[in-house]
């Protein structure tokens, strides 16, 4: 009996051996996508919802509002189950110019995603009008022109006679000036008997959109502001 039971033992020590020599290794992943790439609201200060990148083979495109602090952004990222990414998701990062992560698989080959940050265009940019009103000059109409570089043309007009009134001027800001604070204008050119003049001065503005789609401006014929001149709702033409 005691004979037996050691040869079924052995019988089955043996078969574990054989058996487990004939298990295979799994292989490792070469899996090495990113499958998520986030700007939370929670970890980004500069946001008020979250931004969802758009991965197109290695590339990665992500829009933020205008205004948002592109330098220090917090990206949370996904990769394929096993891989490693680096940079890592959830780090600080300056995405003012084109950002390459690297993810690397299970098998150490590795695969390199470029991630560029745009920011949507400034919501100033257009040509907007006002209804008809007295600022102390008489009935006027107010036109503001504005580009995404930061060029702007303000014009007074008469309500009766059509003529510009000599506050009218062309100039340049800060094109990522935002919302709510006073902006600088150096003027460059003024309305002085019917054509436009060289002249340097300094001016300020501010908008704002709490009417949407109508912009509030607001005017003052100095810098630093002393008060605003007048203030308006502009419509867009």
């Amino acid at each position: 009996m005691k004979r037996r039971f050691i040869s079924l033992a052995l019988v089955l020590v043996v078969g574990g051996v054989f058996l487990s020599s004939c298990q295979k290794e799994e292989p490792l992943s070469s899996n090495k996508d990113v499958t998520s790439f986030i700007f939370e609201a929670s970890k980004n200060v500069a946001l008020e919802q979250n931004i969802v990148g758009v991965i197109s083979g290695t590339s990665i495109t992500a829009s933020v509002p205008f205004g948002a602090d592109i330098i220090s952004l917090i990206p949370t990222i996904m990769v394929s189950p096993g891989a490693e990414l680096t940079p890592g998701s959830g780090q600080t990062t300056d995405f003012s110019s084109p950002v390459t992560y690297t993810v690397t698989a299970e098998d150490g080959s590795i695969k390199e995603f470029d991630a560029l940050v745009a920011l949507a265009p400034a919501p100033y940019v257009g040509t907007w009008r006002s209804n008809a009103i007295n600022f102390g000059l008489g009935l006027m109409y107010v036109q503001v022109e504005i580009d995404d570089e930061g060029a702007l043309t303000l014009v007074l007009e008469d309500l009766i006679s059509g003529d510009l009134n000599s506050n009218s001027l062309k100039g340049s800001f800060n094109p990522k000036s935002g919302s709510n604070e006073d902006i600088a204008v150096s003027q460059a050119f003024q309305w002085i008997d019917k054509k436009w003049t060289a002249t340097n001065a300094e001016r300020t503005f501010m908008y704002h959109f709490d009417n949407a789609p109508a912009m509030h401006f607001y005017y003052c014929y100095c810098y630093p502001k002393d008060s605003w001149a007048f203030e308006v709702d502009l419509h867009k033409q």
